[in-house]
């Protein structure tokens, strides 16, 4: 399952680096012939987490999700833990033996309310050691140079790795 970063920092080069990422991974995954999903997120506020539909794990890739892809575009903030918990929900139901989820992120947790700073990553960490609990393997993709300062911390070492051309 990927899960990508629709924050507002996402705007720009950025947004056109997760999309070409995305159809990438896509297409090699049609290639080998395994399930993914794809879900986009962004938050404002506690009450505010929202998941967005790219692609369900047993949706077709095609126009429609090459649709979905293109039209990623940035929201609010990056508000990672109730995404993450809830599409580890969605992985524990699936009939799989491996349980992957790759966030595709440019930086580090944070949301218009306090939650920000040491707390989110903490947050972010909690949800990632859950899903780890239920038997489902984290990946972080990012294109934050300063990433290695929190995402070691958050995903755990060899968990996360920085791109700096797609």
């Amino acid at each position: 399952m990927f899960l990508v970063d629709m924050s507002n920092s996402t705007e720009g080069w950025v947004g056109v680096a997760v999309k070409e990422s995305l159809v990438l991974l896509a297409e090699a995954l049609e290639v080998v012939g395994d399930r993914y999903g794809i879900y986009g997120f962004s938050g404002m506020r506690r009450s505010g987490s929202e998941l967005f539909h790219i692609k369900h794990l047993d949706e077709p890739y095609g126009v429609e999700v090459q649709g979905r892809i293109a039209a990623i575009g940035p929201m609010e903030y990056t508000r990672m833990g109730p995404p993450i918990r809830h599409v580890t929900k969605m992985l524990q139901q699936t009939q799989s033996t491996v349980r992957l989820l790759v966030v595709i992120s440019d930086g580090k947790p944070e949301d218009y309310d306090d939650y920000k700073g040491q707390y989110a990553i903490e947050d972010t960490r909690k949800a990632l050691l859950e899903a780890r609990g239920c038997g489902v393997h984290s990946f972080c993709i990012t294109i934050d140079k300063a990433a290695h300062d929190y995402l070691m911390h958050m995903f755990g070492k060899g968990n996360y790795i920085f791109v700096n051309d797609v």
